[in-house]
């Protein structure tokens, strides 16, 4: 589904002062509106998802960055955003959201360009391939989906009343994989929980061995398998798998040195969802509504994100801080850390729940450098995605714009300026 959407507001003076001929009865944003496809957002600081250029020019056309200028002034027969006191960043990448219609247009107004489905419906999402290598002006953010999870009944995620395929005792492990994969499903997804998160109660999980042979299957097929793990125990048996990553921290315990030596040696990534774990460790989510309330934030949350940030899970569960210091633990050990919020469940939004994922990986103890990397680069290495998460010539156009300098200060990423999907403007 594609949309063609207004530009963000850019001062006259900054137009002119380009030498751009711009009639002057225009105001700026219709200045904006009727200029081409090629633009350059000029005299910025640029976080490229590894690195910082403290000044340099993206020039953009036809839905991909043509260069990056980290010398002299900006071409000045184009089009011209003025970048001064902003930081330019790649489109952001939510690891684990859960998305149940084809309309995903909250994500992209905080800088999220690009999410993964964690588990759904694989049928719900449209043409959410097609999208993903369109270069067409889109307010959707692109879509990876794992489709329906591998769990056994009874298992974790069958309470919700849905029907889906479940690994039963006499399902064949490459069979399952090769099902999800021809729904749809880009990677494979499995549970490994023994307690129902909301009773505490046993509930029957994958086996050591269930999961061995999923992960050996999904490999075959050239998807990454990832897992569902709140507790350390299960978290080992993914990663002695082989699991691609973990996209939950467990928080039953700070991470043991075994575990941190399987994780090396596997070479998974772990994705936190910290998020998550401030939900539950407090009713009051002091960490979210710090940034839901900024006034730099609040104006821009729609109906939507507001109702899941205000349904409560109505209960406590401290897990944070052991989560967060097994993060610091891991990422200090070498592991690769990616970002995700566990979007689509009560008290967390799609895009501005990862806003609050990113202070909450600094004050676990990553740089704000590193968790941006976290949320653009490492994620885009892992997965293969070679056309995003990077400011780079040939790349995708999913730029932010934010005021000040989020590689020092995260929470500067509460002020986006502007947000472009494949290079063309989001209407915040």
């Amino acid at each position: 589904m594609s949309h063609v959407v207004p530009a963000p507001k850019v001062s006259r003076r900054s137009v002119l002062a380009a030498g751009v001929a711009v009639p002057l009865a225009f105001g700026a944003s219709e200045a904006m509106a009727a200029a081409p496809d090629t633009f350059v957002i000029a005299n910025v600081r640029i976080f490229d998802g590894k690195r910082v250029i403290d000044r340099g020019h993206v020039v953009v056309t036809g839905g991909r960055i043509v260069s990056v200028l980290e010398h002299g002034g900006a071409p000045e027969t184009l089009h011209v955003i003025d970048g001064r006191g902003k930081t330019l960043l790649p489109g952001m990448i939510d690891g684990h959201v859960h998305h149940t219609n084809p309309v995903r247009t909250d994500a992209p107004r905080f800088g999220v360009t690009t999410e993964l489905d964690m588990v759904s419906d694989p049928t719900v999402h449209g043409p959410f391939k097609q999208q993903r290598r369109s270069y067409a002006p889109t307010a959707n953010s692109d879509l990876w989906t794992a489709g329906w999870w591998a769990t056994v009944p009874g298992g974790h995620g069958t309470s919700s009343g849905q029907k889906f395929p479940l690994v039963e005792p006499g399902t064949i492990p490459a069979e399952f994989v090769a099902a999800r994969q021809a729904e749809g499903s880009d990677h494979l997804k499995l549970a490994l929980e023994d307690k129902d998160l909301i009773t505490g109660k046993p509930i029957p999980t994958l086996s050591a061995d269930q999961t061995n042979k999923l992960v050996v299957a999904a490999k075959k097929l050239g998807m990454p398998a990832v897992a569902h793990a709140t507790n350390q125990r299960l978290a080992q048996v993914a990663l002695r798998a082989g699991v691609t990553g973990l996209v939950h921290i467990f928080a039953d315990d700070v991470v043991s040195a075994e575990t941190v030596a399987l994780a090396q040696r596997s070479g998974a990534f772990v994705l936190p969802t910290l998020t998550l774990w401030s939900a539950w460790d407090s009713t009051a989510i002091p960490a979210s509504s710090a940034v839901v309330n900024d006034p730099r934030v609040a104006p821009y949350i729609s109906a939507t994100q507001r109702a899941f940030l205000d349904t409560p899970w109505g209960f406590e569960r401290p897990g944070l801080a052991n989560a967060s210091r097994t993060i610091k633990i891991l990422h200090d050990a070498g592991v690769p850390i990616t970002v995700g919020t566990d979007s689509g469940i009560p008290g967390i939004a799609y895009g501005v729940s990862l806003l609050v994922e990113l202070e909450l990986l600094v004050r676990a103890g990553l740089t704000p450098r590193e968790a941006l990397t976290a949320a653009t680069a490492t994620p885009a290495g892992i997965y293969g995605f070679a056309d995003r998460g990077r400011i780079r010539a040939g790349l995708r156009a999913d730029l932010v714009l934010v005021d000040g300098d989020p590689t020092k200060d995260i929470t500067a990423m509460r002020g986006i300026s502007a947000v472009w999907r494949n290079g063309a403007p989001i209407t915040r």
